[in-house]
């Protein structure tokens, strides 16, 4: 093998290769690179040195040792060298939130609205159940005895929450005021009509108290008379007019709006998440400090909101979310924690990408986090479907009559070994406010969590002295796992569907805990799963079968199987579907089948899925998926949450490996360290392969990242091996003749495994592998006396 040895030779042969052979290989200077950088104190000298460089700080963090940047490209591997920085990490893009499911209600159909404390007195008054979420949750009993969340103040931070009664009637009165963390002079307030609709849907969720009529006959009112009747008010307040209410969880709440992400949409960098966080720990710290409460700026219009330097703010929600690399222990989780300590409790979404295992974002992984996953009501997507394609439609749709998981909620556990999500609730067809008025149905964890933020608000109201965590853990120790029909586990739906009721009775008591869950954390993700409870299969090519008996509809049965870099596909057969109706019986539409979804070994947030991803099947299906990454694959065999009765599949997996050979080159990179070489790639290739992979993979706690930088022998650069793949594997086709570059960069790196005793540099180890259609291709710069003979590292196969 041949190994790079040293940090010196690195860094010499990268500037010869920048600058004598690839003229064009260094980044340039005006292409800007965001980063998050951690520091072992105050940040100044970091901050000086990035404006010396010609950098610039967009987020400088009060309640955390961090600082966001953006540096030029060509100075990004100089940070780690700056006097007391610790860590220098990716500043990701968060994906901007959205429903996975929406219909939205004919706007011609809406005669009006009825409003204000009128109606609330009204409301409570009513026998009716005047909100199927609200009955199932509790929270009415609550709200009959006058407890509504009144002046408890709660920080959404999403796209942003009207303030404009006329036209967002359902929370008039209830923002009172936010914060725009999005940058550019022409960007809409934070509660402006012109955001999208995600922030107000969610502060709808939570606040909403407006009653909306609609004629007798239209679609919505015929639904809910014949599938939750209780949420109608017929014939009200007037014969041929009914009263369809939104209620949200704690009707009495206010809301302050901290808006980033766009209002044209698209995502936002992590570090402008981590400042919203940073921002509401400051405001509620000041206010623990005696500063007073009160407006600093704005004038309290929709396009000038009120802007404050200290609140009351006792509950936050975040229904978004995006990877980790270090499950409740990077930035954004650790600030999880500091909000606890501050008193307020944040109420994270689990994320849209289940039904696999692994597969929650961060905020939610965070270990202060009180996370919510989103259980499917059978009345609600019944409604959802009839809006959607026709009255009637919603009952063929659903058959059954059981309560169960979303499909689409992400499930846990986390890699260090926490039951992820915490609780669950509805999140399936919410009855939802759009930022300019309009009247939908959405679904998405992000419509489960403003609910349970919203029951927090009213335990806050309702026991004023008890602590944020004992909010926390009230919620989730109260939890009842019956709600829920499809046998969900607790990877599915944590402790169980929120009893709101029961957690006021438990606090009131003065027992709840402190105490937080910190998980197993050990290196070995597969250790983590085994102590956690669960089974991790080794993938061989003998392979291993499974028999899933009777499958309730939306039931999840998982499988954690254990990939290797040399595994080179995955293969999966499921046969023997059986469905226990006879064909008459199921499901009119789809018939039932099972729900397979198979996913790489990223453990948060969701990879992209192999091949197809997500596939229902009926009838015996194998299935290959090439080139997995290296960790933990999960394969999640669900009974079709449309499927009207159980149903039985066999599932067999193998796995093909092929020998690895010679790698091209090895070495190992610190954090901030940089390997560059050459490979040669002959004349009329068809086909080149770059693959790198490392020793601290999807499989370990924390997960590295490297990056693999390719430029060709004109001095073009391809990114596409810097991203979160573990192992990062690039397919060129027709390559250019002649000499490349690759640049191996410790991108992230957290040094020394606690239980790796080999591990003795703390720096990632690292094998690249390029072949050249099909074969090997040798370092093209280093003599053969570079050679040794160490072993490949196979750590994982035998450490418990």
């Amino acid at each position: 093998m041949r190994t790079v040895k040293s940090v010196l030779r690195r860094n010499l042969l990268f500037l010869w290769l920048a600058v004598a052979v690839f003229p064009g290989a260094i980044a340039s200077a005006d292409d800007m690179q965001r980063f998050i950088l951690t520091s072992s104190g105050p940040s100044d000298r970091a901050v000086a040195a990035v404006e010396a460089m010609g950098g610039k700080v967009t987020y400088r963090y009060q309640n955390i040792d961090a600082v966001a940047v953006e540096v030029p490209g060509d100075r990004r591997m100089e940070l780690l060298a700056m006097n007391g920085v610790t860590g220098v990490y990716r500043d990701k893009t968060v994906r901007s939130p959205q429903p996975v499911d929406l219909a939205i209600v004919d706007s011609t159909e809406i005669q009006g609205t009825i409003s204000g404390e009128e109606w609330l007195d009204a409301i409570q008054a009513l026998p009716q159940d005047y909100a199927s979420d609200n009955l199932l949750t509790g929270a009415s009993a609550l709200h009959a005895n006058g407890i509504l969340g009144t002046d408890v103040i709660v920080v959404v931070i999403d796209t942003g929450t009207t303030n404009n009664p006329a036209a967002v009637p359902s929370i008039a009165g209830k923002v009172i005021g936010g914060e725009n963390f999005v940058p550019g002079a022409g960007e809409p307030s934070a509660t402006s009509t012109a955001n999208g609709n995600h922030g107000t849907w969610v502060g709808s969720t939570i606040a909403a108290d407006v009653g909306f009529l609609f004629s007798n006959t239209s679609t919505l009112v015929q639904s809910l008379l014949a599938h939750d009747p209780g949420s109608v008010l017929l014939d009200f307040p007037v014969p041929g007019i009914s009263v369809v209410p939104m209620i949200g969880s704690a009707p009495g709440a206010s809301l302050y709006a901290m808006k980033t992400f766009a209002a044209a949409g698209g995502g936002a960098p992590e570090s402008r998440i981590i400042a919203a966080m940073d921002r509401a720990i400051t405001l509620r710290r000041n206010y623990n400090n005696g500063m007073p409460s009160v407006p600093v700026a704005g004038d309290g219009s929709e396009d000038d909101p009120f802007v404050y330097d200290s609140l009351n703010i006792q509950v936050v929600n975040m229904s978004l979310g995006g990877p980790t690399l270090f499950a409740g222990r990077d930035v954004e989780d650790l600030l999880t924690r500091e909000m606890l300590e501050v008193g307020i409790t944040l109420v994270a979404s689990a994320g849209n990408d289940g039904h696999a295992a692994m597969t929650g974002g961060s905020a939610g992984t965070g270990i202060g986090s009180l996370t919510v996953g989103a259980a499917s009501l059978v009345n609600q997507e019944r409604i959802l479907r009839d809006l959607q394609f026709g009255l009637g439609i919603g009952a063929l749709w659903r058959p059954s009559a059981h309560h169960q998981t979303a499909d689409f909620s992400s499930r846990g556990p986390t890699a260090d070994g926490r039951l992820d999500p915490d609780l669950t609730a509805s999140g399936f067809a919410n009855f939802v406010q759009g930022a300019a008025g309009g009247l939908s149905l959405a679904s998405g964890t992000s419509f489960s969590a403003p609910t349970v933020a919203g029951a927090a608000a009213l335990l806050r109201e309702a026991v004023p002295t008890a602590s944020a965590t004992q909010i926390r853990n009230t919620l989730m120790e109260t939890a009842d796992p019956n709600v829920l029909g499809d046998d969900s586990g607790a990877i599915d739906q944590g402790e169980g569907f929120i009893d709101i009721p029961d957690a006021l009775s438990l606090l009131q008591t003065g027992t709840v805990s402190e105490a937080l869950d910190f998980g197993i954390a050990k290196s070995s993700v597969r250790r983590n799963l085994q102590k956690a409870g669960f089974q991790v299969h080794k993938c061989r090519r003998s392979g291993f079968s499974t028999r899933y008996e009777d499958l309730l509809p939306g039931q999840v049965e998982q499988l954690f199987v254990e990939t290797r870099s040399s595994t080179s596909q995955v293969n999966i057969t499921v046969s023997n579907i059986t469905p226990e109706l006879p064909p008459a019986q199921q499901n009119a539409l789809f018939g039932d089948d099972i729900f397979l979804k198979v996913q790489d070994a990223p453990t948060s947030d969701e990879a992209d899925p192999f091949g197809p991803g997500a596939l229902f099947l009926n009838t015996d299906t194998s299935l290959a998926f090439a080139n997995p990454q290296t960790g933990i694959v999960r394969i999640a065999t669900m009974g079709d949450t449309t499927n009207a009765g159980r149903i039985s599949a066999d599932v067999r997996i193998s796995c093909v490996s092929q020998s690895e050979g010679e790698e091209t080159a090895d070495g190992a990179v610190a954090q901030g360290e940089t390997d560059v070489l050459q490979v040669r790639i002959p004349a009329a290739t068809a086909e080149a392969v770059f693959e790198l992979s490392w020793d601290r993979h999807w499989g370990r706690y924390p997960t590295d990242d490297l990056d693999m930088v390719l430029i060709d022998p004109a001095g073009a650069q391809r990114f596409d091996g810097a991203t979160l793949a573990s192992p990062e594997r690039v397919v060129v086709s027709d390559p250019s003749p002649g000499t490349w570059a690759v640049e191996v960069s410790g991108f992230t790196v957290f040094g020394r495994d606690d239980d790796d005793e080999d591990d003795d540099d703390g720096g990632a180890e690292w094998e690249l592998r390029v072949t050249a259609d099909g074969r090997r291709l040798d370092d093209d710069h280093y003599d053969d006396d570079d050679d040794d003979d160490d072993d490949e590292d196979d750590d994982e196969d035998d450490d418990d």
